[in-house]
C-alpha cells in the first residue's frame, strides 16, 4: 500500500496533468515498489514534467532517483556504472526521439543483464520495432519489462530471447495487469520467476556457435569435430580436458535443448605480431564469435577482464613419465659403497679409530715401561748385573717390542672393525678393554652399514631424477606430446629451466631409431618400456595405455617428474558479460550438486596404476661400487709405496 504522501502526489498528477504526461506515474511507482522492489531509479525521458513528477513520486516512496534528459548530451557509461548501492531500475520513455540510440548503446555495452531492471515504456509501439534484431544483446539473462496499454488497462510483459545474435525471436510473458481507475494491480506471474532459469531454460533446438581446439590437419566441418570429441578414447592432437569439457557441454545441451555448430582452432592462444589481436580459441571467444567452447583455459591474470568463468573442475597436470633404471640414480644411493654414511660420519669414524690406536699404543708404551722397570729391579736383586748394561739391554728390548707393536695394533684394530677377529689376543687388562670396545663399536656400525646397503637395494620409492633440472642433466632422451601448448611454451617462455631443457635435450639432432621431439603417446610406449626415455604429456592421457601395456614390474618402475608446467584448475570460459553466463553457471552448480560432474571426472581422470609387486631389486651399477674399487686401488698403491720405502731403508742401513 502507498503512504499518504504518495496518494496525494498521485491524485494531483491524475487530476491536473493526466493529458500532459507520456508515462503514467502510477505504473512507474507500482513497477518499482511492488514488482521489482528497487531502491534506486534512473529515468531517461524527454519531458521535463515526466521527469519531475515521476521523480517526486518515487522519492516520496523512499527511492533514490536520477533523471536524464535524452535530448541533452550524456555519457551512458558514466551513468550505468554497475556500482549501484542497491537494486536499480532503469526507466526509458521509448516514445522519445533519442530512445533507439540509447537502447543501441545499452545493447553494445551489455547492460541488458542481471545488473539492472529495465522498464521500456512502449505504449502504442510494437516490441519488434522497439527491440530490432540489430540489438543482439537481448538474451536469456535480460531483465526487460515492456509496458503497453489497452483502452483502460496497462499490461507489463517480461521480454527476452535465447540469442538475438542467432536470430532468435523475442519471447513475451505477461507479468501483471494494472488498472488506474480505480488503481488495481493483478499479478499474473512473479517477475523474478519469469527471469529465472525455470522459465528460460528451453532453447527449443536453437543452434549456438561453438568452438574447440583439435591440433590436426583438415578438421573443418562440424561433423568431423563432433566425431572426434565424442569418442571416449584418446585422439592425437586433442587434450584430455577438451573431451571432458565437451561432455560438460553435452550436459548443458541436453538440459537447455540446444545444438552447437562447432568451428575448430589449432591452438588456444597467441597474438598477431605485436598487436593486441588475439588468436586461437581465446581470440574467437573474445570477439564473441562463439557462444560456448568445448575447452578449458589456463588461469592468467590478464584474462579475467576479457572472459567470464562458468565452471572450474578439471585439474590440469602434466609430467615427465619414464621407467627407472639403475643408471638414473642421480642421488648416488643405489648400492653406493659409501652411501650409508655421510662424509662427516666417515671422517669421524676414521678419527675415532686413529684415537683408539693412539690410546692403545700409549697404553702399550706405559705397560712396557713399567715392565722394564720391574725387570730391572728383579735383575738387580737376583743376578747383580751391572746397571749400565742392564739398562742398555732393557731399552733395546723395549724399542724392538715397540717397533713390532705399532703395526700390529693398527692391523688388529682394522681387523676388529671388519669383524675378522684378532690373533693373538692381548693378555693385559687395558688392551683387552680396548679390544672389547672396538668389537662393540664394529658390531653397531657394521650392522647399520650392511642393513642400509640391503635396504637401499630393495627400496625404489625415491630413485631417479626428481626435478626438471635433474631430467635435463640425466642421460634420458626427452620427447613431448604433439599438442599446441608445448610449442607455445618453448617459443614464449623465458624460464631458465625451460631454456636449459631446450639447449641440452631438444636442440641436438636425433637418429632414425629415436623418437622425435614431438610425438603421440601410443608411439612413445615402446620407448618407455625400453628405458632411457622420458615423455612429457598430460598424465591422465597416459595412464590408461600404461595400465594396458605395462606389466607389473614395469608399472613399479614408472616414475613421474612434474614442474615444467603448473598444476592448476582450468576455467571453462565464455565471452565477458555473455548473455549465457549466469544461466550456464547456475546449471553447472546444479550438475555438481547432483554428482554429474564427479561422475565425469572419475571417468576421465584415471588414477595412476598401482604397483602390485612387493619389491624390486635393482642391480648395483659400476658407479655404486666405484668407491670400493678406488679404496682397493689406494691400498695397493700404499703397499707399493711401503715396499719401496722398506727397500730404500734397508739399502741405506746396509751402506751405513
Amino acid at each position: 500500500m502507498y503512504s499518504s504522501g504518495t496518494k496525494v502526489v498521485l491524485s494531483l498528477v491524475s487530476i491536473f496533468f493526466l493529458t500532459v504526461f507520456a508515462m503514467e506515474v502510477s505504473v512507474i511507482l507500482v513497477y518499482n515498489t511492488r514488482l521489482v522492489r528497487a531502491k534506486q531509479s534512473i529515468i531517461f525521458a524527454c519531458s521535463e514534467l515526466d521527469m519531475y513528477f515521476n521523480a517526486l513520486a518515487l522519492m516520496t516512496a523512499n527511492q533514490f532517483v536520477q533523471s536524464v534528459h535524452m535530448n541533452s548530451s550524456y555519457d551512458l557509461v558514466s551513468i550505468l556504472t554497475r556500482e549501484n548501492y542497491a537494486r536499480t531500475s532503469v526507466i526509458v520513455d521509448t516514445t522519445c526521439e533519442g530512445a533507439p540510440s540509447l537502447l543501441k548503446e545499452a545493447s553494445a555495452n551489455r547492460y541488458f543483464n542481471k545488473t539492472y531492471q529495465w522498464l521500456l515504456w512502449g505504449v502504442e509501439m510494437n516490441i519488434n520495432d522497439l527491440l530490432p534484431i540489430e540489438l543482439d544483446y537481448v538474451g536469456p539473462n535480460a531483465q526487460l519489462t515492456y509496458v503497453n496499454k489497452t483502452k483502460d488497462d496497462y499490461f507489463l510483459w517480461d521480454v527476452h530471447s535465447k540469442g538475438r545474435q542467432l536470430k532468435s525471436p523475442l519471447e513475451l510473458h505477461l507479468i501483471a495487469k494494472l488498472s488506474t481507475e480505480p488503481l488495481k494491480l493483478v499479478i499474473i506471474n512473479e517477475i523474478f520467476d519469469l527471469q529465472s532459469i525455470k522459465y528460460r531454460s528451453q532453447f527449443n533446438g536453437l543452434t549456438l556457435r561453438g568452438a574447440s581446439v583439435i591440433d590436426q590437419e583438415d578438421i573443418l566441418t562440424n561433423q568431423q569435430i563432433e566425431a572426434i570429441l565424442s569418442r571416449p578414447t584418446k585422439d592425437a592432437g586433442v587434450a584430455a580436458f577438451i573431451k571432458y569439457h565437451y561432455e560438460l557441454l553435452s550436459l548443458l545441451r541436453d538440459l537447455f535443448n540446444f545444438t552447437v555448430n562447432f568451428r575448430n582452432s589449432r591452438g588456444w592462444a597467441g597474438r598477431l605480431g605485436n598487436t593486441t589481436f588475439r588468436l586461437g580459441l581465446l581470440g574467437i571467444i573474445k570477439r564473441n564469435e562463439a557462444d560456448i567452447a568445448a575447452s578449458g583455459a589456463f588461469n592468467r591474470i590478464n584474462r579475467f577482464a576479457e572472459f567470464d568463468t562458468i565452471h572450474q573442475s578439471w585439474k590440469f597436470e602434466t609430467a615427465f613419465l619414464f621407467r627407472f633404471t639403475p643408471d638414473l640414480d642421480t642421488h648416488g644411493k643405489s648400492g653406493n659403497f659409501l652411501a650409508p654414511f655421510s662424509r662427516q660420519v666417515w671422517l669421524f669414524t676414521v678419527a675415532t679409530l686413529i684415537g683408539i690406536n693412539s690410546i692403545w699404543l700409549l697404553l702399550d708404551y706405559l705397560s712396557q715401561r713399567w715392565h722394564s722397570q720391574a725387570m730391572q729391579c728383579i735383575e738387580e736383586r737376583f743376578f747383580n748385573i751391572r746397571k749400565r748394561n742392564r739398562r742398555s739391554l732393557s731399552a733395546h728390548r723395549a724399542i724392538t717390542k715397540s717397533h713390532s707393536n705399532w703395526t700390529e695394533r693398527i692391523l688388529h684394530t682394522f681387523g676388529a672393525v671388519c669383524q675378522q677377529g684378532m690373533e693373538p689376543i692381548p693378555s693385559d687388562m687395558p688392551s683387552r678393554s680396548i679390544v672389547v670396545t672396538v668389537f662393540l663399536f664394529s658390531v653397531v656400525m657394521y650392522n647399520y652399514y650392511t642393513s642400509s646397503v640391503v635396504g637401499g637395494l630393495l627400496s625404489s620409492s625415491d630413485l631417479g631424477p626428481a626435478t626438471v633440472d635433474e631430467i635435463t642433466n640425466s642421460p634420458l632422451k626427452v620427447s613431448f606430446e604433439d599438442i599446441g601448448y608445448y610449442k607455445v611454451l618453448f617459443k614464449e617462455s623465458s624460464n631458465p629451466i625451460v631454456t636449459r631443457l631446450i639447449s641440452k635435450k631438444l636442440s641436438a639432432s636425433r637418429g632414425p631409431d629415436e623418437m622425435g621431439v614431438y610425438g603421440h603417446i601410443e608411439d612413445a610406449i615402446p620407448y618407455l618400456k625400453r628405458g632411457g626415455f622420458a615423455f612429457h604429456c598430460e598424465v591422465v592421457d597416459a595412464y590408461p595405455i600404461i595400465a594396458e601395456l605395462f606389466d607389473a614390474n614395469e608399472i613399479c618402475d614408472l616414475r613421474e617428474v612434474s614442474g615444467l608446467m603448473e598444476v592448476e584448475i582450468m576455467n571453462w570460459i565464455v565471452h565477458k558479460n555473455s548473455q549465457y553466463t549466469e544461466l550456464f553457471k547456475t546449471a553447472m552448480c546444479k550438475a555438481r550438486e547432483v554428482g554429474l560432474v564427479e561422475r565425469l571426472l572419475r571417468q576421465r581422470q584415471m588414477k595412476k596404476p598401482e604397483c602390485q609387486s612387493l619389491y624390486t631389486v635393482y642391480p648395483v651399477t659400476i658407479s655404486g661400487v666405484s668407491s670400493a674399487f678406488l679404496t682397493l686401488l689406494s691400498g695397493v698403491l700404499i703397499a707399493l709405496l711401503a715396499l719401496c720405502f722398506e727397500i730404500a731403508s734397508k739399502k741405506w742401513q746396509i751402506r751405513r
